[in-house]
């Protein structure tokens, strides 16, 4: 296998992290058309990484911390960048950074507590970063080219929140099982 096939993957995630800095720009600049087209080839990113290091090219150490941070790195961005325009509700920011922000610091604080231990994303998680992506899309292509979604994103609003919430939760749960766990084997 080549060194490119190895690290296929990695380069889409590094593709996703290098969309943020234009996806913000182009956004505050009212640019939306092109804001949007940017953060689909993002989203498509992240769609085609995890394919290519589950089927071609294998997970790598490197992939299992950069996905999950260009994920976070995106969401935040757009979502911070939608709020201060007026576009989205800070209350739904505050869930999806307050989120990110509560399983990092749970992840460290596993670490320190219990040591080492196996890192799996939860399909709730997966699906909270899916609505994100749908949300953060249906807003800048309401902006743009779509403007007859704009009914549909409150309800979407509500909907990402409550996938948001329950991730939240799922990742809650599962900490405590594995600190839990950890302090049984001592």
């Amino acid at each position: 296998m080549s060194l490119a096939t190895q690290n296929a993957a990695n380069l889409l995630t590094l593709a996703r992290l290098l969309c943020v800095p234009p996806i913000v720009v182009l956004t505050v600049q009212g640019r939306f058309g092109d804001a949007a087209a940017v953060f689909v080839l993002a989203a498509l990113t992240d769609l085609a990484d995890g394919f290519v290091a589950k089927r071609i090219s294998g997970p790598t150490a490197i992939g299992a911390v950069l996905d999950p941070l260009a994920d976070k790195l995106l969401m935040a961005a757009v979502f911070l960048t939608l709020v201060i325009q007026g576009h989205l509700p800070l209350w739904l920011a505050a869930l999806v950074i307050g989120r990110d922000v509560m399983i990092v610091a749970g992840t460290l604080a596993l670490r320190l507590s219990v040591g080492r231990f196996r890192v799996e994303p939860l399909l709730i998680g997966k699906a909270a970063t899916f609505v994100q992506l749908v949300l953060g899309g249906a807003v800048l292509a309401q902006l743009s080219v779509l403007p007859q979604l704009e009914p549909w994103l409150y309800p979407l609003v509500l909907c990402t929140a409550a996938v948001i919430v329950v991730s939240a939760l799922a990742y809650v749960h599962a900490a405590a099982r594995i600190w839990s766990l950890a302090r049984v084997e001592r």
